[in-house]
């Protein structure tokens, strides 16, 4: 993630890239121009271009910080639980499926809209998509199951930019349910096979 700039204050910065968030959510990517942003953010248009020359600036720090504090909420979750037992991967699923205000966060949302109206470049996405891959299988999951939850999650945020917050609620909690179930299918059957192939000589 881009640090900083040292002369402008975190607060400031949460600010503009909160506003850039605001605005993707309510017009889209053709919502957020600097003078939109200045205003939203309540601040001067020199103070911002000194820092966000552009539009497309803007849009790739946002979609940067959101990635960064993304993977920071499933690192956190994940190292609560022991590796290697499916544990984490459910932890994930409850981070983004569950109640918790990660799972309906407005990023998630934003983030969405700005990369399918052509913001940013498929890195950030790749490093999404590459890093939960690599938790699930870190934590005793087959490629196939990884891969499986990890499409899901991308539906179902794509999804939530059309669809009701009651029905991705409830699609949310059956999907949950049942990927759990497929989590605990693997590791009981992973357990079954290792008896009989530690008999064999």
């Amino acid at each position: 993630m881009a640090p900083t700039p040292p002369s402008q204050s975190p607060e400031t910065n949460t600010r503009i890239l909160d506003a850039v968030m605001q605005l993707i959510l309510q017009g889209g990517l053709p919502a957020v121009t600097l003078s939109a942003v200045c205003r939203q953010a309540g601040i001067s248009k020199g103070g911002l271009m000194h820092h966000f020359p552009s539009k497309e600036s803007l849009v790739e720090a946002f979609l940067q910080r959101s990635v960064g504090d993304y993977l920071g909420a499933v690192e956190e979750v994940a190292e609560r639980h022991e590796e290697g037992t499916g544990q984490r991967a459910k932890a994930i699923l409850e981070l983004f499926l569950g109640q918790s205000e990660t799972g309906d966060c407005d990023d998630c949302a934003a983030v969405m809209v700005a990369l399918l109206q052509g913001g940013g470049d498929e890195a950030s996405v790749d490093e999404v998509t590459q890093t939960l891959f690599q938790w699930m299988r870190g934590d005793g999951l087959s490629a196939e199951l990884a891969e499986l939850i990890v499409v899901t999650l991308d539906g179902i945020w794509l999804q939530s930019l059309i669809a009701t917050a009651d029905t991705i609620a409830a699609r949310k909690q059956r999907i949950q349910n049942k990927l759990n179930q497929f989590i605990d299918r693997e590791f009981s059957m992973n357990h079954r096979r290792t008896p009989s192939s530690k008999g064999q000589v």
